[in-house]
């Protein structure tokens, strides 16, 4: 089999040389973290043969694996945050280090002062956001998104702010080192599939899977604020979640509040990594399984699964490059779909809100 690679380059182009490693990491570790910097680094050799490298340029990164037909390829950009370069005693000693952050960085160093309108909505709210933050952004609605209280937000921080606002419509971002996209509500009827298991065939081989039953995906208690205000409670007992909103009121607080609760319900074991060796990897799931909004079947001694991936991290040396997907059960989205598969099972699928 053929090893795996990656090139990087920044518009001109300007190639980066002798990439020897890469880290990548991007999404949520659990379905309670808040939304936080991907970012990656970079190392080789050969400072001397590198471009120019600015902080803030953006890098056009692209991993390729030669062993599906015909090549695959998984693109994506990130952001330069520092550019470490480390001399030995001659030349050919000497190493370099890229450390690169996606666009919730920029939010996150970002300060937004704005009045939002009584009934603006969730996904306008989120545009004018990212405009003052001079980010790019994309917004896919599944749903009508839900409209926000009359807010005014002086010089709060911009990963906070959208933070909130997602919050309010309960729906997903996705980051790359030049925009952000927003998917509203009901997203789990665009959420792609893809088949990993250990029955061969139709299923990429896995190299690991780890099933966890964790409190950090759980809760009975869940409290939701209206911009700080006196908080709208769903349910009871001790496994407390807190999230602050823009609701509308009250009622559409307390909508929130209940879908929460029904995703953080589940207590059984469910997957929540999978690892895939990409050199032995001959299909185009891998890589496309790390586009946005997608999911995987997982086929594991006899038994089916299916999962939501929230977060992924790629690791590579010049010999192999492993990726691996953080999952949430769709047990934990398991909102009513028309239609799906996965989604529509009578009995079995929630109502959303």
């Amino acid at each position: 089999m053929a090893i795996p690679y990656w090139t990087a380059g920044f518009a001109g182009p300007l190639f980066l040389s002798n990439i020897q490693t890469v880290t990548m990491t991007s999404g949520r570790r659990v379905l309670t973290d808040l939304y936080s910097a991907g970012g990656a680094t970079i190392s080789g050799r050969r400072p001397d043969l590198q471009p120019t490298i600015t902080i803030g340029d953006t890098l056009y990164m692209t991993l390729w694996n030669p062993n599906e037909s015909p090549t695959g390829q998984f693109s994506i950009t990130m952001r330069v945050r520092d550019y470490q370069v480390t001399y030995g005693t001659i030349p050919a000693m000497d190493t370099w280090t890229l450390y690169l952050e996606d666009a919730f960085a920029i939010a996150g160093r970002g300060r937004i002062s704005r009045t939002f309108a009584v009934n603006t909505s969730t996904s306008d709210a989120f545009r004018d956001v990212c405009t003052d933050l001079g980010i790019t952004e994309t917004v896919s609605e599944w749903a009508q998104p839900k409209t926000m209280s009359a807010t005014t937000i002086t010089d709060e921080n911009g990963l906070a702010v959208l933070q909130k606002i997602i919050n309010t419509e309960q729906g997903l971002l996705f980051a790359t080192g030049d925009a952000i996209t927003f998917n509203s509500r009901n997203w789990q009827s665009g959420t792609g599939f893809y088949s990993f298991g250990d029955a061969g065939g139709a299923n990429t081989t896995y190299q690991q899977v780890q099933f966890l039953s964790m409190a950090d995906n759980y809760a009975t208690y869940v409290l939701i604020t209206i911009d700080g205000a006196t908080p709208t409670v769903s349910g009871t007992g001790i496994y407390s979640y807190n999230l602050d909103t823009y609701a509308l009121n009250a009622t559409e607080a307390g909508y929130v509040g209940q879908y929460v609760e029904g995703a953080l319900s589940a207590t059984e074991a469910v997957p929540n990594t999978l690892s895939v060796l990409l050199n032995t990897e001959t299909s185009t799931r891998t890589l496309s399984a790390l586009s946005e909004n997608s999911g995987v079947t997982l086929t594991l001694r006899g038994q089916t699964y299916t999962a939501n991936i929230i977060g992924w991290t790629i690791s590579t040396t010049p010999e192999q490059t492993r990726v691996t997907f953080q999952l949430a059960g769709t047990e934990q989205y398991n909102y009513l779909v028309l239609n799906s598969s996965v989604y529509g099972t009578l009995d079995n699928n929630r109502l959303g809100f």
